[in-house]
């Protein structure tokens, strides 16, 4: 048995995240989305398949680098900027 790398409880059953790789617990995992809870709540609200790099300047969504572009060193999502809005 291991340990889930979240909360340290030990578990025959751990779960292995498809972003960092972490084993965590059913408790700490997401089914549907095969992610740890870390990732999961870090993860780009643009694309929900990359861990975000910021927060955009306009909408506030995390959002990663793919999703988004830099101006003046702040993020802008693709949508913000599409909408004109940045």
């Amino acid at each position: 048995m291991s340990r889930c790398e979240i909360c340290g409880v030990t578990a025959s059953d751990l779960k292995r995240c498809r972003l960092c790789g972490r084993l965590v617990c059913r408790a700490h995992y997401d089914e549907a989305s095969r992610l740890c809870e870390v990732c999961r709540s870090t993860t780009c609200e643009i694309c929900r398949a990359a861990l975000a790099a910021g927060v955009c300047s306009k909408c506030g969504r995390l959002v990663c680098e793919d999703c988004s572009v830099m101006r003046r060193a702040a993020f802008i999502c693709l949508e913000c900027l599409r909408d004109k809005r940045a």
